[in-house]
């Protein structure tokens, strides 16, 4: 399982300010808005105060008095069109940044290597696209804007109160230093326990994505496993509450202390206050803005000292979501990487190695060659490196050792999305989209016409069960393609290649899971299917691949034997005793 990276050595903060370079014009006027908002509620409401106090009430001046009182009207309504105009500014500015995080994750996920979906849960993944990317929106879209603005307007009110009272100030910041001290280390433990909150939540996920697809919820009930699993899921989900107590729990204590604080420290400058206002070495209208002011500066001090526990549990969310964004994308294109042209489909492998783990190699010097519309059989055990084999000619994979041709072109050598317009593949674990049926037909050619589309289907047998369907071409299909059956889907898989016409086919076991008259059906759409292309054909059944051309036996990823069916037989081989099985096994 990947784990976060390190803020302090994979430099977060630097990519945090990054993702903000290409707004930094809304940053900055977030900035301008902030600064305004602040200096005019802060600073300007305590000094009209004041001088109603000091000035209009004592000379009686009506006028004076008049204007100020419109003043404080005023103001109210300034700052709230500037408030409004700020968070526009504030949300759009997140959404971007959110956008943006979200395509980049994605578009990372799309380009990493096939072999990163077999050791990562499904769960795990869609955890950091939904539950990481919700808790950083709300970061972006709250927390910077309101860190900004709670520390600009501490500011601005400290100014003004240090202006008005020196030793008053002095006073009211008082026990500030130990909270200073404590809210970073109370930070550092919330961030602990907000990797762990995300972790508990990524292995919930993975547990609904498990349990409550059709696949799962058939395995569930199938083995009467309901009560294991809520528990598991009940597990989890204390585990989720016991976090969030704690969470909570920590930052009341801290809350709670400067909320006692909070209380003093107003009590004491009303005390000292009250003695230099009794001793006439303090105006009262001085005295009655500088308590206006400490209620303001407060709560902003408040928010500002939990900016260092907000900040560690954001970072946790950052890094979780940066370990994907450096995902390594192990295949790439060369900068000198050529476009592949139009194929005959002559394919060859020269002495290919392969391995998933250093010092355990997956196929040992494949050698072999197709011409262009043969079919090449692999056949062997479970495990022997037949699907791998194939999986190197689009590139799935990278070969390690020796070269994969297509036409004399090393596969390497050109751009793998003009590679893939010429290789069709069909897997016996047919994926279809919870799409309508013509969706799925034409996912690799969307711009098909309704005819090109029910050719495809025609060819692969399926149009005349469709068109029994209630709602034919339209009806959808449901989850993973649920509603139909195995030999259906595998043929809407086939006549979904079909209208793809490519010029390498790869057939992944496609017919090893299915009944006798799904299978003859199948065989008739891949005879058709396999007209004038060049296939790669991995076969469980051997019957399904007796006309090959050739026919490939593997075993602990080397070809130990080669020929046709009847060759092969002569040879007394591993090929033979394959045969006799899957004939006694009938």
């Amino acid at each position: 399982m990947l784990q976060p990276t390190s803020f302090f050595t994979h430099g977060t903060f630097k990519r945090l300010i990054q993702i903000f370079c290409p707004y930094r014009g809304r940053v900055l006027l977030i900035i301008v808005l902030i600064m305004m908002n602040a200096v005019l509620g802060t600073a300007v409401v305590p000094e009209v105060t004041r001088m109603i106090i000091d000035q209009a009430f004592p000379h009686k001046d009506t006028l004076l008095l008049a204007g100020l009182v419109l003043a404080l009207i005023a103001l109210p309504v300034v700052t709230g069109l500037l408030s409004i105009v700020t968070d526009y500014v504030r949300v759009t500015l997140a959404q971007y940044v959110m956008h943006d995080l979200r395509t980049g994750l994605y578009a990372r996920l799309q380009a990493v290597a096939l072999r990163f979906y077999t050791t990562e849960r499904t769960g795990e993944i869609i955890s950091r696209l939904t539950n990481d990317v919700d808790g950083v929106s709300n970061v972006l879209s709250t927390g910077l804007s309101e860190t900004l603005s709670n520390s600009i307007a501490m500011l601005t009110t400290l100014i003004v109160m240090w202006s008005l009272n020196m030793p008053l100030t002095l006073l009211s910041l008082g026990l500030t230093p130990i909270f200073v001290y404590l809210a970073p280390r109370v930070g550092a433990v919330m961030r602990g326990a907000s990797k762990e909150r995300q972790q508990t939540l990524a292995d919930m996920v993975s547990l609904l994505e498990e349990t409550l697809t059709v696949s799962g919820a058939l395995l569930v009930k199938g083995f009467g496993r309901q009560r294991v699993e809520t528990a598991r899921f009940s597990a989890a989900s204390q585990r989720l509450v016991a976090i969030q107590v704690r969470q909570t729990m920590i930052e009341r204590w801290f809350l709670l202390s400067f909320h006692i604080f909070f209380n003093i420290a107003p009590a004491l400058v009303y005390y000292v206050g009250g003695l230099q206002v009794i001793g006439a070495r303090l105006s009262l209208g001085s005295l009655v803005a500088l308590i206006a002011l400490q209620s303001q500066f407060f709560p902003t001090l408040r928010q500002v000292l939990s900016i260092p526990i907000d900040v560690q549990s954001a970072l946790a969310l950052f890094e979780r979501l940066f370990a994907y964004l450096d995902l390594p994308i192990e295949i790439v294109d060369r900068s000198d990487a050529r476009t592949l042209p139009h194929i005959n489909g002559h394919l060859r492998f020269r002495h290919v190695s392969f391995s998933y783990r250093p010092e355990q190699p997956a196929l040992i010097d494949i050698d072999f060659e197709s011409q262009p519309g043969q079919i090449v059989a692999l056949v062997g055990p479970s495990g022997a490196g037949k699907t791998t084999a194939a999986y190197l000619v689009p590139r799935f994979y990278e070969v390690e050792k020796g070269m994969v041709e297509i036409d004399g072109h090393d596969v390497r050598s050109v751009t793998q999305e003009s590679l893939l317009q010429h290789i069709g593949i069909v897997t016996q674990e047919t994926y279809l989209l919870n799409a309508t049926i013509r969706e799925n037909i034409a996912y690799g050619r969307p711009e098909a016409s309704d005819e090109e589309v029910m050719a495809a289907a025609r060819a692969a047998q399926i149009h005349e069960r469709i068109l029994q369907l209630p709602e034919g071409y339209q009806t959808v299909v449901g989850a993973h393609g649920y509603l139909l059956s195995g030999g259906e889907k595998q043929r809407i898989a086939i006549a979904r290649v079909l209208l793809k016409n490519p010029r390498i086919l790869i057939l992944d076991e496609a017919t090893s899971a299915l009944d006798t008259r799904s299978e003859r059906q199948i065989q008739t759409a891949l005879t058709e299917l396999q007209k004038g292309r060049t296939t790669l054909a991995i076969a469980h059944r051997l019957s399904t691949i007796l006309s090959a051309d050739l026919i490939l036996v593997m075993d602990a990823g080397r070809i130990v034997e080669r020929g046709m069916h009847a060759e092969l037989l002569q040879q007394d081989g591993l090929y033979s005793r394959l045969y006799e099985e899957q004939l006694q096994s009938r």
